[in-house]
Order: structure tokens, then sequence, then C-alpha cells
């Protein structure tokens, strides 16, 4: 049998850090990676837009250009 508490508390629950957050993310990479899966992805994708898969070269672009993004200061 479940039981269900009678009212819900309207106190929000306290807030608190993470115990050693992520170790990697877009800054624990080096600039030159994104940079050459940034070239990586677009060369293959506009390759794919040019021999007419159009949906998956799209989204190669757009990962690039994801990509890339990291690289901006």
């Amino acid at each position: 049998m479940l039981h269900y508490p009678a009212r819900v508390s309207d106190e929000p629950e306290p807030k608190r850090l993470p115990a050693q957050g992520w170790s990697l993310g877009a800054d624990g990479f080096p600039k030159a990676l994104w940079v050459f899966m940034a070239v990586l992805l677009w060369g293959i994708g506009l390759g794919l837009l040019m021999s007419g898969y159009v949906g998956y070269g799209g989204m190669l672009v757009v990962l690039g250009v994801a990509a890339a993004v990291n690289v901006l200061p």
C-alpha cells in the first residue's frame, strides 16, 4: 500500500552545490579539437549536400556550426 503525504510542502528544496560537477565540458577540450571537429563536420556535410543527401548534409553543417561556437572567446 502506498502512503502519500497529507500535504505538499510549499517550501522549495534547499539548493545544493554539486559535489564535483562535470570533469569535462566545452572548456575541457582544447580549441584545436573544436576547430578540427567543425572543419571535419562542415567538409563532410558540404560533400553530402553536393551529393544530394540534404538531410544528413544539413545536419552535419549545423553540428559543425555548433562545434565552431566553442571556439569563440
